[in-house]
């Protein structure tokens, strides 16, 4: 796997393919960090599509959907390479969630957006810079918004489909999968990080920007803990979630044999 993360990306057209190489490993060896990358593929593929007709500046929103592409890459080469103190804390938690096999599928998406959004997009709007021309990066960085609200419905059905097909039936009734990833307000979230992004802008030292980053770090990690607050300890609970998986498990396997065919 470490082979697959050493290069950096250097076009929007290498992220995707890197987050599908990596999706794809994931989906091999039943690793759970798959979830998260099957999203941002979604994601990034939908952003690249938009390209030349919805954004102001098309060269800076390339070279921040570059950053964060490598800022992700990074946090997941330092973790597979033991180097668990350059990993962010929020990443850290989502990606031992996933080794240790704990949680929903809708926990780890949320735990990938989290560190994502709410850690990695004010450092990638930082490393690329939004001066000169602050209004019209603003407007590109609020109009991605758009684009995301427009993807939302095909990405569930992704995750769902290829982690939790169980869950993807149980969603068109219940809405559980829909409801979460609303209720996780990525507008807002986006919002915070632009402010962060001006923050570290106007930091008058690498001391203030070093505090910033910092909070931003631990911000993002009690939002994980929260993520993964357990909703119940009742066994009965914890014996359906385990059931609902070897279901998911059984149902995998079983589409990945006839696609062999």
């Amino acid at each position: 796997m470490t082979d697959l993360l050493k290069t950096e990306y250097t076009t929007v057209d290498e992220v995707a393919e890197g987050l599908s190489e990596f999706e794809k490993l994931c989906l091999e060896t039943g690793d759970l960090r798959g979830v998260f990358a099957t999203a941002y593929l979604e994601i990034t593929r939908a952003i690249a599509g938009q390209m030349e007709s919805s954004f102001r500046d098309p060269e800076w929103v390339a070279s921040y959907l570059i950053r964060f592409g490598n800022l992700y890459r990074e946090a997941l080469l330092s973790y597979e390479n033991g180097k668990l103190k350059q990993v962010p804390k929020s990443w850290f938690i989502a990606f031992e969630t996933a080794k240790r096999d704990e949680g929903l599928i809708i926990q780890h998406l949320i735990l990938g957006i989290n560190a994502h959004i709410n850690h990695d997009l004010a450092i990638s709007l930082y490393d690329v810079g939004i001066d000169p021309g602050r209004s019209d990066k603003y407007h590109d960085h609020t109009e991605i918004n758009n684009i995301l609200q427009r993807s939302t419905e095909r990405l569930k059905r992704e995750v769902s489909t290829k982690y939790a097909p169980i869950l993807a039936r149980l969603d068109r009734k219940t809405g559980q999968i829909s409801d979460d990833v609303t209720n996780f307000s990525i507008p807002k979230a986006r919002e915070h990080a632009w402010i962060f992004a001006v923050a570290l802008s106007n930091a008058k030292s690498g001391t203030e920007r070093t505090i910033l980053r910092k909070a931003l770090d631990e911000q993002a990690a009690v939002l994980a803990r929260l993520i993964m607050a357990s909703p119940t300890k009742d066994p009965r609970f914890t014996r359906s979630v385990t059931i609902a998986k070897r279901i998911n498990g059984v149902l995998t396997r079983i589409r990945r044999f006839f696609r062999r065919s």
